[in-house]
């Protein structure tokens, strides 16, 4: 790892004294304007980035951990567990948590992007966790700023593949091939998967159910395109539409709990029934309120995942930066109120 710029070695391009720069950089009114701007431009030009542990935090103060949340809300359910477990786990062992939310956008080059003021700030985050949705610009950034992090790799939009290091994540692949292999030995052959694969977590999921599917000899049914960018509507507008086509339809397993709301409502408009006439799982189990209580869905150990983040990011701290082998965590089919065996009419039945 490269040796931190100096003050002196930003002295020294700017022509000034080392008092002179100290000045610029704490924001002091009593420097000539054309001496600030040559100590700005050496600070731009050497990448200079102050040692904020040394200017705020005292020099016994505890190392510290920044959890930075990407293009996402603070509410989202996963990712506020997900933050609890860090928390929690970083309280146990005597580290710092520091919070910052962070939205950019992909098309930024690796080198354009402008990062949290957490990580410009040299010393301050002794290393970075990555929840929320991120790209790879903003990893590209890191690796230039030789910043260590790891990250929830779940929800990851990456053009190729990322190596299995500094990364925590849960297997939603085999989450989904439990929960289609479930419908499937209630006797369901008409099984849609609702979720837009554009999006990697669905991606993941949708894999998992087509693998079920051919276990079976079946060919998938999906709606894979997102409708809305609302989840919930989404999950209405994508079973109308099934249903307007004439499709059969026994059993959804939809990309998250939010969608298989949405289906849920949409189904009752429909006149049908959760689960006499279609059986319903959803995915994450959110638990939350109302009929979400009784859905059947495949749990995610969000508090645990962020334990599990946190143990591995202060484990990079302790190896001073060392890549560190990834960790899966389980999933679990959560079995509840809104699956139950298909009924297979026989012909005497079918022809009154």
């Amino acid at each position: 790892m490269p040796v931190a710029v100096t003050i002196r070695a930003v002295a020294r391009r700017a022509g000034v004294a080392v008092g002179t720069v100290s000045r610029v950089v704490n924001d002091h009114k009593d420097v000539n304007p054309q001496l600030r701007k040559r100590v700005l431009r050496a600070l731009k030009d050497l990448n200079y980035r102050p040692n904020a542990r040394g200017q705020n935090l005292a020099r016994k103060s505890s190392p510290v951990v920044s959890f930075i949340l990407s293009n996402r809300d603070f509410l989202h359910p996963i990712h506020s567990r997900v933050l609890q477990g860090v928390q929690e786990y970083c309280e146990e062992f005597g580290y710092f948590v520091i919070y910052t939310r962070f939205r950019y956008s992909p098309a930024v080059s690796p080198s354009a992007l402008e990062l949290p003021n957490v990580l410009q700030s040299h010393g301050l985050a002794d290393c970075v966790i990555l929840a929320g949705a991120n790209f790879e610009n903003f990893t590209r950034s890191l690796d230039k700023q030789k910043l260590h992090y790891v990250l929830m790799a779940n929800n990851f939009f990456g053009g190729e593949k990322r190596e299995p290091f500094d990364q925590v994540r849960f297997d939603d692949f085999s989450g989904a091939l439990e929960a289609t292999r479930y419908l499937l030995t209630m006797g369901h052959r008409d099984i849609w998967f609702i979720g837009e694969t554009a999006l990697p977590w669905y991606r993941n999921r949708y894999q998992g159910y087509c693998k079920a599917m051919q276990e079976a000899g079946l060919e998938p049914l999906a709606q894979t395109l997102g409708l809305s960018d609302d989840r919930f509507t989404n999950g209405v507008n994508s079973i109308r539409m099934i249903l307007e086509q004439g499709l059969r339809v026994t059993a959804v397993l939809a990309g998250n709990d939010e969608i298989a709301s949405g289906v849920w409502e949409g189904l009752l408009k429909a006149g049908l029934d959760v689960p006499k006439d279609v059986s319903l799982i959803g995915f994450d189990d959110q638990h939350g309120t109302g009929r979400l209580q009784s859905l059947t869905s495949v749990r995610v150990e969000a508090t645990e995942i962020g334990r599990q983040l946190a143990k591995m990011a202060i484990a990079k701290i302790k190896s001073k930066g060392e890549r560190l082998p990834e960790v899966v965590l389980p999933t679990a089919l959560i079995k509840r109120e809104t699956c139950r065996p298909l009924i297979q009419l026989d012909s005497r039945t079918e022809e009154k």
